[in-house]
């Protein structure tokens, strides 16, 4: 077994590969805290079995043994570097984002990983059009809008609206926490709303424009 201090190298590996923040990639796998891993960066805590299979069951790409002992390769298998991504097509889709588990897939995109991936969707919001054409395939990671790292492009889902912008958190004169929604085209307005308004949050962590 590889001894504690070599255990934060092949997590922190995974928590990049998956581009989250260390207190994001806790919640997304379960855990209330992240104190748990930062007492294994601090070489304090070593990664136990049970977390090494908590990662696994959310990142079934990640070889469990590697994570535990270091041998072999981070990634379970070859196949494990190209992904079928489930893609929706159609005018209704962009609206029900909200209900994307009820819809069916159009079909499957199959490349390289992005990272954690929950589907794809064509854009159709040219808020951000000097970042993200309209038509152009977002990939988009489903997360609780508390992990969102300030800064990050992301459809925000809302009763009613849905809006690809790039968010950030503020606070409104009275104390309340506000997600503000900027633009990249200056043609459309800055929004800032309660973060209890918003419905479902997706970061885009890729895109492939179409010519």
């Amino acid at each position: 077994m590889a001894n504690k201090s070599s255990n934060w190298p092949r997590l922190e590996a995974i928590i990049d590969w998956a581009g989250m923040s260390v207190n994001s990639f806790a919640h997304h796998i379960g855990l209330s805290r992240a104190e748990n891993l930062y007492q294994i960066k601090s070489g304090k805590n070593g990664v136990s079995r049970n977390l090494a299979m908590r990662i696994v069951e959310v990142f079934p790409e990640i070889s469990a043994g590697w994570l535990l002992t270091g041998e072999g390769s981070m990634l379970a298998s070859a196949n494990a570097t190209t992904r079928d991504i489930p893609f929706y097509e159609g005018d209704n889709v962009w609206q029900n984002l909200m209900n994307l588990k009820d819809l069916e897939p159009t079909s499957y995109v199959s490349l390289p990983a992005v990272g954690v991936c929950d589907c794809a969707v064509r854009c159709n919001d040219d808020a951000m059009s000097r970042e993200i054409l309209p038509g152009t395939i977002a990939f988009l990671r489903k997360v609780d809008v508390k992990s969102i790292i300030p800064g990050s492009i992301c459809v925000v889902v809302c009763p009613d609206f849905v809006v690809l912008r790039r968010v950030r958190f503020v606070k409104s004169p009275e104390g309340e926490k506000l997600v503000r929604l900027e633009p990249a085209n200056k043609s459309f307005d800055v929004m800032e709303i309660p973060v209890e308004k918003v419905s479902n949050t997706y970061c885009v962590v890729g895109s492939l424009k179409l010519f």
